[in-house]
């Protein structure tokens, strides 16, 4: 009785470390499961589009929810024909490389926007001051992470010599309302304050333009460009927006705003070469 219980013991035991195999004799020792097959292959599963993917919610900022038990799952997409895996914050298509994931990259998002009054009266004038303040906390779902250090406690600083591209995106919000007909400027300064130098210096601008009659009620003017440039470590950067505006008016006024939305408004930078 006693050798029955123990021999039953061992084959539970082996049963419990066995491995599986399929197409092979031989099991592996390494894995859980082992497939060996020359001719068929092995179907994963598979969803026609995006939208069909599990944790999939339209109203997510990247469309997917967090789910940490589903992190390193995969799903093919037949819309696009490529697997997708997931990293606990949202399905990453296998040809694309991630920005969160890339340690020279940083992608920062608006803590806080600024207004942009305007008054027109024969010609428009517009009062911008300062600038967006990129400092809004780190968060994958929105794809914000700042792998260079970018951020300060109030500014956004480089941190190592190199050669960088820079990419700006910004969203102006608003409009006027008015006898207004002509064309309003918006405008879009990426500019840098160098350690030895107390002075902002622009490196690149950016202008949409928006044609403007009797109202102009329509929302969401972006403006958007990358840069490469050199840069040394202490470097500042800020963006300043600035609308303009050659309508002629008999009296109207206007006031907008940049839209903190990270998927439309952001700085990112890439260190492609430190030196």
């Amino acid at each position: 009785m006693k050798k029955t219980i123990l021999l039953m013991v061992l084959i539970f035991h082996y049963a419990l470390m066995a491995q599986v195999t399929i197409g092979s004799s031989t099991p592996s020792n390494q894995n859980i499961l082992k497939i060996q097959d020359g001719v068929k292959g092995v179907i994963l599963p598979y969803a026609n589009i995006y939208t069909s993917f599990p944790r999939y919610n339209a109203s997510a900022p990247d469309v997917f929810d967090d789910y940490a038990n589903l992190v390193g799952s995969l799903i093919y997409n037949k819309n696009d024909e490529q697997y997708y895996k997931y990293d606990g914050y949202a399905w990453n298509p296998a040809r694309q490389i991630q920005g969160i994931y890339q340690l020279k990259t940083s992608r920062l998002g608006i803590s806080s926007g600024i207004s942009i009054p305007c008054i027109s009266f024969g010609i428009g004038f517009c009062f911008a001051g300062g600038s967006p303040t990129y400092l809004a906390p780190d968060n994958k779902s929105q794809v914000l992470v700042d792998n260079l250090t970018l951020k300060n406690a109030t500014n956004v600083t480089i941190k190592v010599s190199g050669v960088y591209d820079v990419g700006v995106a910004l969203v102006f919000t608003g409009g006027s309302f008015g006898a207004v007909a002509g064309v309003t400027e918006f405008k879009l300064t990426l500019q840098v304050k160098y350690p030895s130098s107390p002075d902002w210096e622009t490196v690149v601008s950016k202008t949409n333009y928006s044609i403007v009659f009797i109202i102009d009620t329509q929302g969401n003017k972006t403006s958007s460009f990358a840069q490469t440039i050199s840069l040394p470590a202490g470097t500042e950067l800020r963006v300043v927006p600035a609308i303009s505006s050659t309508a002629i008016s008999g009296g109207a006024l206007a006031a907008y705003g940049t839209d903190t939305n990270s998927a439309s408004s952001y700085l990112a930078a890439r260190l492609i070469k430190a030196y």
